[in-house]
């Protein structure tokens, strides 16, 4: 058995919630335990010389770019929304979700016009939490949009009149059904990522390269 110090574990953020468990489980296939003990925030593998953080999911790159965890599993969205520079070592088989623009139906001509012959329909309201993803794909549109910022219940926007759409994740689209919202356009997805910090990538990385292997090996 490998004995450490704390200060020799390779630390690793993951997000808390559903995606841990899933992260888990798929792990503990590949011969990694991580197990949550009550209020702990973290869980230390001996054998292995790993220490999971457990934190927010938007959280995980914060703890990564500051090199509080040597390496970190988040979706991509989270990732892309956090903005900073990461070694990316490889995607997870699992967590793969639809980032949909959806709204009423009775309003998709709002975009199908937009930027037609010059018609730009101004103040397209886009409620959401992605801000810089939706910011990127309608600057490149070259649609002229407000977005306002939202991080839970974002299909009560269209509904209450606050916006004219949204951008989510989508997976089965019951709820957007079940509120008479559709899906207007599927404009990315996202997928289950692993990242580190390149400066301590460089000082570790045989081990985060073990790690990798072990979890994206068949």
């Amino acid at each position: 058995m490998m004995i450490m110090d704390n200060n020799n574990y390779i630390n690793i953020a993951i997000p808390k919630g559903r995606l841990q468990n899933q992260i888990s489980e798929f792990v503990a296939n590949k011969g990694v335990v991580i197990k949550e003990e009550s209020r702990k925030l973290d869980y230390i593998d001996p054998p292995n010389g790993y220490r999971f953080l457990f934190v927010k999911n938007s959280d995980v790159p914060v703890y990564v770019n500051y090199g509080v965890a040597h390496m970190g599993i988040s979706g991509s969205d989270v990732i892309y929304e956090g903005d900073f520079e990461f070694m990316r070592l490889g995607t997870l088989p699992f967590g793969s979700t639809r980032i949909c623009i959806a709204g009423y139906d009775s309003k998709r001509f709002l975009l199908d016009n937009a930027g037609k012959d010059g018609n730009f329909i101004k103040d397209i309201r886009i409620a959401t939490k992605f801000i810089k993803f939706t910011k990127d794909f309608f600057v490149n549109k070259g649609i002229p949009i407000e977005i306002i910022k939202l991080t839970g219940s974002v299909e009560l926007a269209p509904i209450l009149q606050l916006s004219d759409f949204i951008v989510d994740l989508v997976e089965t689209g019951t709820t957007l059904k079940e509120n008479n919202l559709s899906v207007i356009e599927e404009i990315g997805k996202t997928q289950v990522e692993i990242i580190a910090n390149p400066s301590l990538y460089k000082l570790n990385y045989k081990r985060i390269d073990e790690f990798v292997k072990k979890l994206t090996t068949q």
